[in-house]
């Protein structure tokens, strides 16, 4: 028997009992969609990532001290001075911007609001790549005359003064009157992220104006940048090193950069990827159990068929391969429409999720092998069995 007349004959068998066909198929078709998807899935998400990490600057960090508010000791605060030395230190810095930071209520025409209110300096909107909706930001001659002027996110400016215009107005901050002169848009970045949340406005000014106004010289975080993105790691190491050197401590401060959040999504994706993997697994065994106990059964319901063939002169080989057949067609076929589940599950996450499709090459083909080999390995024993019946007790069975 010829390649083709076996194959010919595996199709004409299952679809003769389509609705067991399909049902015996669904476990396969399930944990290749599964496997598919998820990998699929994951290699859009992991493009995303890396283009929020462009898009927000992968050599961007954050130096802070670990405890903050009423557990940190004066010791322990950054300072200006501190910003200095390390900018004499380490070369590799691009950009040392200082950032302190208080939450407190703005008010404007008996209207209030709550937002952090942010010291830093003139080149805080470039380091961060904030675009500016309205206006400007505040200049270096602002910065250094300490002028009481404020710039606002788009949150706040909604909050505030509605569909009305921002730029121009006055909002009165712990008594003290400050000019709004821009209007930020709002911050799509990834590096957003380490703010206290996307809930809470957000307003900036000088740091000198801000110290005026809280009354405090404290330096809440350091915001900086790299010339390379290969020196991120060994600056902030040494920073750190620096940091609890002048401070007197052991291990007082601590970083943030964006590839924190790359770390942090592989790592969830290779758990999500294991679980998914496993129920898929699961999915896969019970699908080529049911690929064994279909061929049993059709083993046993065509007894007198195979006992026939045998008589008029089949081999044993030629009725093994026919039922091989009939279970690796059976298998590929539920492949084939898992990987079309799969691609189109993960096609339509990543239309909803603004995510790259990715479809993985290697993944495809792995799906197509396995489906091959769980139709082998399930498929082998009903399809010896069939092979040595005898012809006389095959051709005599009821």
């Amino acid at each position: 028997m010829s390649f083709l007349e076996g194959l010919r004959g595996a199709l004409f068998s299952l679809r003769t009992n389509k609705l067991r066909t399909v049902l015996t198929m669904l476990g396969i078709i399930i944990g290749i969609a599964a496997v598919i998807a998820v990998v699929t899935i994951g290699l859009g998400g992991k493009a995303a990532i890396m283009q929020e990490m462009e898009k927000s600057g992968v050599n961007l960090f954050v130096l802070y001290a670990k405890s903050a508010g009423s557990g940190q000791s004066e010791g322990d605060r950054l300072t200006l001075s501190d910003r200095e030395s390390l900018i004499r230190a380490l070369p590799q810095i691009k950009a040392l911007l200082p950032a302190s930071i208080e939450y407190t209520e703005l008010e404007v025409n008996q209207k209030r609001s709550s937002a952090m209110v942010v010291g830093t300096t003139p080149e805080f909107a470039d380091l961060r790549r904030r675009d500016i909706a309205k206006g400007r930001f505040f200049s270096e001659e602002e910065f250094s005359a300490d002028h009481r002027v404020v710039v606002i996110d788009q949150t706040l400016s909604d909050t505030l003064f509605g569909a009305g215009n921002a730029l121009g107005q006055q909002v009165i901050l712990h008594n003290v009157p400050c000019r709004v002169i821009g209007v930020l848009a709002k911050d799509q970045s990834s590096f957003a992220q380490f703010n206290v949340g996307p809930q809470n406005a957000y307003a900036y000014m000088p740091w000198g104006t801000w110290t005026d106004i809280f009354q405090s010289q404290r330096v809440d975080q350091l915001e900086g940048a790299t010339y390379r993105e290969t020196d991120l790691e060994s600056v902030i190491s040494n920073a750190k090193r620096i940091l609890n050197v002048r401070h007197g401590t052991t291990d007082q401060y601590e970083a943030f950069n964006v590839q924190q959040l790359v770390q942090s999504a592989s790592k969830i994706m290779r758990i999500l990827t294991s679980f998914i993997g496993l129920v898929a697994g699961i999915s896969l065994l019970v699908g080529g159990i049911g690929i064994m106990n279909m061929m049993l059964v059709s083993v046993t319901e065509r007894t007198r068929e195979i006992g026939l063939r045998k008589a008029v002169g089949a081999k044993e080989r030629d009725i093994l391969t026919q039922f091989l057949l009939e279970a690796i067609v059976l298998s590929l076929i539920g492949g084939i429409l898992g990987i079309a589940l799969g691609v189109g599950s993960a096609l339509t996450v990543a239309y909803f999720l603004h995510w790259p499709p990715l479809l993985s090459g290697w993944a495809v083909l792995s799906a197509v092998s396995f489906s091959i080999g769980v139709g082998l390995f399930f498929g082998f024993y009903p399809a010896l069995k069939a092979a040595k019946l005898e012809p006389m007790a095959a051709l005599r069975y009821e």
